[in-house]
C-alpha cells in the first residue's frame, strides 16, 4: 500500500531532509514536505493516488491553502524541460553548479535540488545566514568558480535580489552568476531596471506548485534588452489567455490532484487545462508572442471603472516606506466594496514598534502620495499587529477581509 512519509523541512538540516526524501521515493511513498512546526491535516494512506512523489502546500491567497500531489514523473519532466531551456541558451545542465537558498518545502526550493538529481549537475545548499552575509556568499562562490571553472546558476525571489543588489559584495555575487531565475512574485520595474544597469543576468519566469515550477521563462539576453515579460512557454507547455485575461496552462506535468477540505479534487479540466490564479496578456517580443503577468485574479479590483492590482500599490507604498524610513514593517493592500467607486483600496499595516502614535505616520504617507490618481489612493488604513502571510508566503484575502469587518481604521 502507498504510504505518506512526513519530512519536516528544517532549514538547518536540508541535507538530511533530502536524503530522507530519496529513501522514501525508493519505497514508493508519497512524501509530505512539511514546513517547520507544521500542523496541516494530511489524508490517510487508504485514500492516496497510486505511485510516489511529493505532497506540497500550494496557493492559499483565496480560501486557504491546499495540498498538491506531484508525482515523481512530473518532477522529472519539469527538470528535463528546464534542462532543455538551458541547452537552448548555451549552457549544458550537467556542467552547471546549482546554488539553492530557497526553502525545501516550497516548489521553488525543491526543484533546484531535483534538477541536480536529474541532470547530474553540481549542487550546493546556501543557508539563510550566508545569504545575509554578502561577502561570505561572494567568497564561497569565487572558491567554487576557481576550483571547478563551471557556470553557477541560482533561483531567487525579488526580496532576495533587492537585499543583495545594493550591497557591493552582493552585487558582485549577482554579476558572477550565469543565470538567475527570478520568480515567486512580480519583479518591480525599478528593481528590474537597476539589475539591467548592473548587467545582472536575470531570467524572470512564471510557474506554480501545480505546474512543478516554471512554465515560461525570459532569457537574460531579452531581459537585458528591456523586456519586462516572463518570456515564452517552455517546450512542454501550452498557454491560453482568454478575453478576461485569465491565464490557462496545459502541460503533462499538471499536479496529479489536490487535497482540499478533506477530499481530493482534480486540478486540470477534462481537456487538460488548468486555470491559474493570475491575469496575463500577450505581448510581442522579437516577432514572437511572449507572456506578461498583470496581477492576481482574485485580488484585482475595479475602482471607478479602472482595473487596479493591489500588489502594484503595495510595491509602490513599500518603496516610499523604505525611502523615507517610515516605521512600518509590512502592509497588505486589498479591495473593499464602495457605493460610488464600485471598489476602493484599503491598507492593513504592521508597525515596527508598539506605542508609537499611528495617525501622524499615516498622515505623512497620505501626503507623500497626494499626487496619485484617486483610484489608487487607499481609502482607509488599519493598524494590524498580527498581520502575516500563510506558510506559502501568500496573503489570505478572505481572512483579512473578515478581520477588517471587525476592526476600525486609524483615525
Amino acid at each position: 500500500m502507498t504510504k505518506i512519509a512526513v519530512v519536516e523541512c528544517i532549514p538547518e538540516k536540508k541535507l538530511d531532509c533530502s536524503k530522507e526524501i530519496l529513501k522514501n521515493f525508493e519505497k514508493h511513498n508519497w512524501v509530505y514536505l512539511a514546513p517547520p512546526k507544521d500542523q496541516t491535516k494530511i489524508p490517510t494512506s487508504s485514500t492516496l493516488p497510486e505511485g510516489e512523489g511529493i505532497i506540497i502546500s500550494s496557493g492559499g491567497s483565496l480560501g486557504g491553502p491546499n495540498l498538491c500531489f506531484q508525482s515523481l514523473k512530473n518532477l522529472t519532466n519539469s527538470a528535463l524541460s528546464t534542462g532543455k531551456w538551458l541547452k537552448n541558451h548555451g549552457l549544458k545542465p550537467n556542467e552547471c553548479i546549482i546554488l539553492n537558498s530557497l526553502p525545501l518545502h516550497h516548489i521553488s526550493g525543491f526543484m533546484p535540488w531535483w534538477r541536480h538529481q536529474t541532470w547530474g549537475s553540481g549542487y550546493y545548499w546556501i543557508s539563510n545566514s550566508i545569504m545575509h552575509k554578502p561577502l561570505q556568499l561572494k567568497q564561497f562562490s569565487e572558491a567554487l568558480t576557481n576550483k571547478h571553472r563551471r557556470p553557477l546558476i541560482t533561483s531567487l525571489v525579488p526580496t532576495q535580489l533587492l537585499s543583495l543588489i545594493d550591497d557591493p559584495d552582493g552585487l558582485e555575487w549577482l554579476q558572477s552568476l550565469a543565470i538567475i531565475w527570478v520568480g515567486g512574485s512580480m519583479l518591480p520595474t525599478d528593481l528590474a531596471d537597476k539589475a539591467r544597469r548592473k548587467s545582472i543576468k536575470l531570467a524572470p519566469c512564471y510557474g506554480s506548485t501545480e505546474t512543478v515550477a516554471m512554465v515560461t521563462c525570459l532569457s537574460p539576453q531579452d531581459f537585458l534588452k528591456g523586456s519586462n515579460s516572463v518570456g515564452f512557454p517552455l517546450e512542454d507547455v501550452e498557454i491560453e489567455i482568454n478575453k478576461r485575461n485569465s491565464l490557462k496552462i496545459k502541460t503533462s506535468r499538471i499536479a496529479t490532484s489536490k487535497w482540499k477540505n478533506d477530499k481530493f479534487e482534480s486540478i486540470a479540466d477534462s481537456n487538460g487545462w488548468w486555470e491559474a490564479g493570475d491575469l496575463a496578456q500577450y505581448i510581442t517580443l522579437d516577432n514572437r508572442t511572449a507572456i506578461q503577468i498583470l496581477g492576481r485574479r482574485d485580488s484585482a479590483i475595479n475602482s471607478g471603472g479602472e482595473t487596479i492590482f493591489p500588489e502594484d500599490i503595495e510595491m509602490e507604498l513599500m518603496k516610499i516606506i523604505s525611502k523615507h524610513q517610515i516605521p512600518i514593517k509590512d502592509i497588505f493592500v486589498l479591495g473593499v466594496s464602495d457605493k460610488k467607486w464600485g471598489q476602493r483600496l484599503i491598507v492593513l499595516a504592521k508597525f515596527k514598534e508598539k506605542g508609537i502614535h499611528r495617525y501622524p505616520i499615516i498622515k505623512l504617507l497620505t501626503d507623500l502620495i497626494k499626487d496619485w490618481q484617486p483610484s489608487k489612493k487607499p481609502l482607509k488604513w488599519y493598524d494590524c499587529p498580527k498581520l502575516s502571510r500563510n506558510i506559502n508566503k501568500k496573503w489570505e484575502v478572505k481572512k483579512w477581509q473578515d478581520w477588517v469587518a471587525l476592526n476600525s481604521p486609524i483615525s
